[in-house]
């Protein structure tokens, strides 16, 4: 009985601790918002719009070059071999690292490591190119000896590159990846997500050269001291007009990828309107899935989506006069013609074409206790649903806690009431959960001593009468005796 009613109290106690987490008010202070579709930082929450199209990629994301938004995503966190679109992380880092005029030597270490059967443009050990060379042999032709090269000129070894490869990827906030060669050839130890080589991809499209790499449909390696002059073909079926249903207008570059295990990856660029995206689909399967996938995702994304700029001609200081006056009286013990109101002009967000300017509200508050020059927040509301916002800084550096507290009694009332309520209904809570948690331990106790007292009362209740019984059953016994000694 005691272990019911143990059981049954432990219970009720554990759904009050529970209950106790749920709805505790707290303000967010988030410096800057990105509306749906979302922030690359933001989650790892799965987004595919109901109305995008379909795609045979097992892992796909499309990121916005500029705002790192992202705009479309499928299993974008799950790792997958990445193939040769490595070879976009080892142009950075030789781009970043290396002079493109510097002379390379093909070692016999790194012919040795070059696979039967795998891509090449032919190198031959001893042979000798420059930097710039061995790039366009890597990137147009995908190489293996090239990445090779490469990765001794910039990181002494293949293995010192893959950690420089290793390093790089966590500065640049890749989650999920880890790099044991330049060129992408299958090894378990060596996968990505389509969310890393997205931030990846992106890095590299920052610098001038890499940009020219991916972009040229064809490259003359000059004559060296192997070989004769060698004609280069861009393999990016994406960026080539005569291709047909594969030609993607937008297109300004890319990197393919194929092993048996990855089967068909691709990196690529598109710009449009001034928009600049980044689109990755992993694990594609024939490979000419992997061209029709990104010109379905970049176009759904185009043509679905527009980037809003609702502060770019915005004053703050002029369009809300009003609430400025409120914020100058709470701040009147200040230097007013110092004081001035600032938001990010080139703040952004994506919302659906639909959507015009006009209808987006902008939702203004200010906080009563300002935190390093930030006064208040701007939210930006579609059909009662914040899409976005940003801070209202202003020119004081900080607020001292005496003055705010001198001049809380000119925040708006409802803003004092609100954070009032949010202290008093924690501290309620607080003080239910205390109560409620010594009543029942006060009850456990009155139980367990009531059952203790009733076990005890019970043993000597019936003790007594066993003892009895045994006794009578010894007299018996002793009569019985008797009488046959009688006899």
């Amino acid at each position: 009985m005691l272990t019911k009613y143990k059981k049954i109290i432990s219970v009720i106690l554990l759904a009050v601790i529970i209950c106790s987490f749920i709805n505790i008010p707290v303000e967010a202070r988030n410096k800057e918002a990105s509306s749906i579709p979302g922030n690359a930082s933001a989650t790892d929450a799965e987004f595919i719009p109901s109305d995008a199209p379909k795609i045979n990629a097992q892992s796909a994301i499309v990121m916005d070059m500029d705002t790192g938004d992202i705009l479309y995503e499928k299993n974008a966190y799950d790792k997958r071999y990445p193939a040769s679109i490595t070879k976009v992380l080892t142009c950075l880092l030789a781009v970043k690292n290396g002079n493109v005029n510097d002379v390379l030597t093909v070692s016999d270490n790194v012919m040795k490591q070059v696979e039967e059967g795998s891509s090449s443009i032919g190198l031959a050990s001893g042979e000798k190119l420059t930097l710039r060379d061995a790039l366009y042999g890597m990137m147009l032709n995908s190489g293996n000896e090239c990445a090779l090269t490469i990765a001794e000129y910039i990181g002494g070894s293949t293995e010192g590159f893959a950690d420089m490869m290793n390093q790089t990827a966590r500065e640049l906030g890749c989650r999920s990846s880890h790099f044991v060669n330049p060129n992408g050839l299958q090894n378990e130890d060596h996968y990505t997500t389509a969310y890393d080589m997205a931030l990846i991809g992106i890095a590299a499209y920052q610098y001038p050269e890499f940009k020219k790499l991916i972009s040229s449909q064809s490259y003359e390696i000059p004559k060296t001291n192997k070989n004769e002059e060698r004609v280069l073909w861009q393999e990016n079926r994406l960026i080539y007009e005569g291709n047909g249903e594969y030609y993607y207008e937008h297109c300004t570059g890319g990197k393919t990828g194929y092993t048996e295990t990855s089967l068909a990856t691709l990196i690529s660029y598109a710009e449009k309107d001034g928009r600049r995206l980044c689109t990755v689909v992993l694990k594609c399967d024939p490979t000419t899935e992997s061209y029709l996938d990104t010109i379905k995702v970049d176009e759904f994304c185009f043509n679905k989506y527009r980037l809003c700029k609702p502060l770019f001609n915005y004053d703050i200081n002029e369009n809300n006069k009003e609430d400025i006056l409120i914020l100058d009286n709470y701040y009147n013990d200040m230097n007013h013609e110092l004081l001035k109101y600032y938001v990010n002009h080139n703040y952004s967000f994506y919302t659906r074409s639909y959507i015009n300017d006009e209808d987006i509200l902008k939702r203004i508050t200010y906080y009563a206790k300002p935190e390093q020059s930030v006064a208040g927040k701007i939210e930006f509301v579609y059909n009662d649903e914040v899409i976005g916002f940003t801070d209202i800084t202003t020119t004081i550096p900080s607020i001292t806690a005496s003055s705010t507290d001198a001049l809380r009694d000119r925040v708006k009332p409802e803003e004092k009431d609100k954070e009032i309520i949010e202290y008093v209904w924690l501290i309620i809570k607080i003080l239910i959960i205390l109560i409620i948690s010594v009543l029942l331990i006060i009850i456990l106790v009155i139980v367990h001593r009531w059952q203790v007292a009733k076990d005890t009362k019970k043993n000597i209740k019936y003790y007594p009468i066993k003892r009895d019984a045994r006794r009578n059953k010894e007299l018996q016994k002793e009569a019985e005796q008797n009488k046959k000694e009688d006899k």
